[in-house]
């Protein structure tokens, strides 16, 4: 997870320090900012982006579920129990071997 605090530089640093500006972003986000302060570009790297995407699916795995309990608990949906067969149907060829 990313924790520290951004790098911060000019967009035109992207242009004349390229492979500095790179190196920085595998070590935490490098915000790129146009005239005014006014962020234009965020640098990461590519395993940051993917641990948040991998944060992000399980966030959103967690909200699906707990929103799921909620509906239940309040009586907008109901628990049904399907049998191994109704569970294979429903599967099709997904089941696992």
């Amino acid at each position: 997870m990313i924790n520290q605090l951004p790098t911060i530089a000019p967009i035109s640093d992207l242009r004349l320090r390229q492979a500095e500006i790179i190196e920085q972003a595998k070590e935490g986000p490098v915000i790129l900012v146009e005239r005014g302060s006014r962020p234009a570009l965020i640098a990461i790297s590519p395993e940051q982006w993917n641990l948040l995407a991998e944060q992000v699916e399980y966030l959103q795995d967690a909200l699906a579920v707990y929103k799921k309990k909620w509906e239940l608990a309040t009586g907008q949906d109901e628990l049904v129990e399907l049998s191994p067969e109704e569970i294979s149907e429903w599967l099709g060829d997904d089941v696992p071997a």
